[in-house]
């Protein structure tokens, strides 16, 4: 039957492929044009209606109404609600309200969405979620940006959460100012960024920047100046606190004792104003930075002229403030085609910090130190080779860039008021030697020319990489070898990185910390430490090896050139985009979770990522940063112990301290990272698809989530079998079909449990 505005047909069964399975008596459908207000389809499974086990929670979500305000504004409400029957320790139930709000003027520039969400569990516990997302234009060269999150428990946020992008991704919101002044560009911003299960806030708020395009009066005269400003803060840092409670004694005469709150502040600024005279480079900057701790330290006061005599202070706060000029003269480059030969003139610092600092071992007091001159001569000369090719490469090159530096300077004094307030002693410092120090960097590229069946004469051959590393400079101090017989290495710590365009994506690196000690200490020792390892990579059935086994057993390549070929992020990765920009509020923040890509093959993505502290010297003061150390007062009750452990392991930054303002403070000690992320599409027929994301702890021996997602393409229908585990230990099944064209249409089975994980 068909109205004016309605369609009603009956009845209506669902058919997969000869065999009904599910019969309504009839079905309606709003049949007018355009946007229109109604009911928004909820979201619950046949469990909801017949329960399959008796501890099974019901749960329904988005049961709300869409609102059509008007051609350039819409809004939707919604309830979320999880039965409280049965309550247990982390799942006693809870119901969500959610709003949501979008507007769009083309005319005007403007785009953005209000989502809002206030969920109340059972227990009392609450959480208000905002998300704004805004854009606008004023002009061509004036834009305004937000991205706002925010949550008001965001414990309550982590616990709930059956999303492992949800727990694990940062709670972060930024918001941008930029316009153009005449020929300057100037940037007004800050971010804000929440942990789940945490109550420590990063924010950055001014970012100030000004940019200047190169300005040239005449052909021989430039001059390139720049400006920042920034502060960065962390407020109630829960992460490796000396002090961690204040004790006093209550009203009532018994001990007592509250947490102190712990913040720290950073500000930085900079000017850079180079100038170029005719072949001469004048290099001038000048920086100030300001931190400032406002928590207790016990720092070890060491004194300038006897390393022995160290006496250990506590601070009420720790602050450092460094102020510095530096400059230089760059003179003209010879043997450009060659060698590329640069000389300079520099004045710098005697010691590697700042030439104005104060910090609260001088009561505030600013001291300096002196300057001195240092020449140098660097050369990065291009040395390369080619040889010929087989197969389908016509030619290889095989390139090799050193950047090579020398530079002397003289000896100099320190005062002891300066190294007082570096907390060092003169016996075995090293910072003032005379320089005589050569260094090396180094880059490497192997790239190959392929054959091309092109032979038209404006055709260019591609290039591929075969194998590109980079590595950081490493210097050598020959001054510092002949007075301390031992290494004369003056670089602290290297790096280097790999790449490659065989394998799609890959990507790796490596760093080592050199010396085991202060560097600018007689009694630090050469000892190489691996500090971190990084590798990834995508791959693929057409990829590099794969491709060729497949033309080995006569199965067809359909890409040219399959070693060099593309992989894409499918747009439909929730798990991929969800960590990059997940908004806390709203009705569309619960995005689908199973998806599988339409292409057909395989595809697997490998992220390798390992990281440790080198271990301390000295008497150093360790705090233990160790989650079972942290977690040892709950210890006595096995379950919240457990769900302490899987917080603090859980922390996407490893749970770091307030950085130190001043030396001789105390060591946190936090365990090494490392851990294997991957991802995996795959089609086993045309019709039936999978996808398997998961992450691996080698040191807690474990994984740590999994989303697991089977599918059968049925024409206009899916079937999707789907399995998710997020750290938290909450877990989900489901299993629907759905229509393509309105997944909300569907017949399904959910199981969602909440987990307090036992030991």
């Amino acid at each position: 039957m068909i109205t004016k505005n309605i369609m009603v047909a009956r009845p209506a069964i669902l058919y997969i492929g000869d065999v009904p399975i599910m019969w309504l008596p009839f079905i309606f459908q709003d049949i007018r044009s355009g946007r229109r207000s109604g009911v928004i389809t909820p979201r619950f499974g046949v469990s909801e209606l017949f329960r399959n086990s008796p501890t099974y929670r019901r749960h329904v979500e988005n049961f709300g109404y869409y609102f059509a305000i008007s051609d350039y504004m819409d809004a939707q409400v919604a309830l979320d609600w999880r039965s409280g029957a049965r309550a247990t320790v982390g799942d006693p139930g809870w119901v969500q309200m959610n709003g949501e709000m979008q507007y769009r003027w083309l005319d005007r520039f403007v785009s953005g969405r209000l989502g809002l969400s206030q969920h109340d569990q059972g227990d009392g516990s609450k959480n208000t979620s905002v998300s704004w997302s805004h854009s606008q234009a004023f002009s061509q060269s004036t834009h305004f940006t937000t991205n706002i999150n925010y949550v008001s428990n965001t414990f309550v946020q982590r616990s709930s959460a059956f999303n492992p992008a949800a727990v694990l991704a940062s709670i972060n919101s930024s918001a941008n100012y930029d316009t153009k002044v005449g020929p300057a560009s100037l940037s007004l911003g800050g971010t804000r960024t929440q942990h789940p299960g945490r109550t420590e806030v990063e924010q950055s708020f001014p970012n100030f920047s000004i940019t200047v395009p190169t300005l040239s009066p005449v052909s021989w005269f430039d001059w390139s100046p720049g400006f920042n400003v920034s502060t960065n803060q962390i407020l109630n840092n829960d992460q490796g606190a000396e002090f961690p409670y204040r004790y006093f004694t209550n009203q009532t005469g018994l001990p007592d004792s509250v947490r102190r709150v712990l913040n720290s502040r950073n500000t930085s600024s900079s000017l850079n104003t180079p100038i170029r005279i005719g072949g001469f480079t004048w290099t001038n900057s000048f920086t100030l930075a300001d931190q400032e701790n406002d928590a207790p330290a016990l720092v070890k006061v060491t004194d300038v002229n006897d390393s022995s005599k160290v006496t250990p202070t506590i601070f009420a706060k720790t602050y450092s403030t460094q102020i510095d000029w530096q400059t230089g003269i760059n003179l003209p480059a010879f043997l450009q085609s060659s060698l590329k030969v640069t000389p300079s003139v520099s004045f710098g610092n005697v010691d590697g910090h700042s030439y104005w600092r104060r910090t609260e071992l001088d009561g505030g007091k600013l001291v300096h130190q002196a300057k001195r001159a240092t020449i140098g001569l660097s050369a990065s000369p291009t040395l390369f080779a080619l040889f010929p090719g087989f197969g389908p490469v016509s030619r290889f090159r095989h390139s090799i860039t050193p950047i090579i530096s020398y530079g002397y300077a003289p000896a100099a004094d320190i005062s002891d008021e300066y190294l007082h307030s570096l907390n060092t002693s003169r016996q075995g410092y090293l910072g003032a030697l005379a320089q005589n120090r050569v260094s090396l960097g180094l880059s490497h590229v192997l790239e190959a020319k392929l054959k091309s069946s092109d032979t038209s004469s404006t055709a260019e051959p591609k290039k591929i990489k075969i194998l590109s590393m980079n590595f950081s400079s490493l210097a050598y101090d020959f001054e510092r070898a002949r007075q301390t017989h031992r290494s004369g290495f003056a670089t602290d710590a290297i790096n280097s990185d790999f790449s490659t365009d065989l394998i799609p994506s890959f990507h790796g690196g490596i760093r080592y910390s050199l010396y085991q000690g202060d560097i600018l200490s007689d009694s630090a020792r050469f000892k190489p430490f691996r500090e971190s390892i990084d590798a990834g990579f995508t791959i693929n059935s057409q990829s590099g090896i794969f491709g060729a086994i497949s033309r080995v057993f006569g199965r067809a390549v359909p890409q040219q050139n399959p070693q060099i070929e593309r992989v894409e992020k499918s747009p439909d990765d929730a798990q991929a985009s969800g960590v990059a920009s997940m908004p806390v509020a709203g009705i569309s923040a619960r995005s689908r979770q199973y998806n599988i890509p339409e292409t057909q093959g395989w595809s697997a993505t490998l992220q390798y990522s390992s990281s440790r502290q080198r271990p301390p010297t000295g008497n150093a003061t360790i705090i233990d940063n160790n989650p079972a150390v942290k977690c040892a007062p709950a210890i006595s009750n096995p379950i919240i112990y457990q769900q302490c452990i899987e917080a603090e392991s859980a922390n996407p930054n490893g749970g770091v301290p307030l950085p130190a303002a001043t030396a001789g403070g105390a060591f946190f000690r936090t365990p090494g990272r490392d851990n294997l992320n991957s991802s995996m599409t795959f089609h086993l027929t045309p019709n039936w698809a999978g996808s398997w994301t998961t992450n691996y702890d080698f040191q807690a021996h474990k994984f740590g989530s999994h989303v697991v997602t089977l599918q059968r393409a049925l024409h206009d229908w899916k079937a999707i079998f789907a399995f998710t585990q997020a750290p938290n230990g909450n877990f989900a099944f489901n299993f629907f079909i759905a229509l393509t064209a309105e997944p909300d249409l569907k017949f399904n089975y959910d199981k969602q449990t909440y987990r307090p994980i036992a030991p």
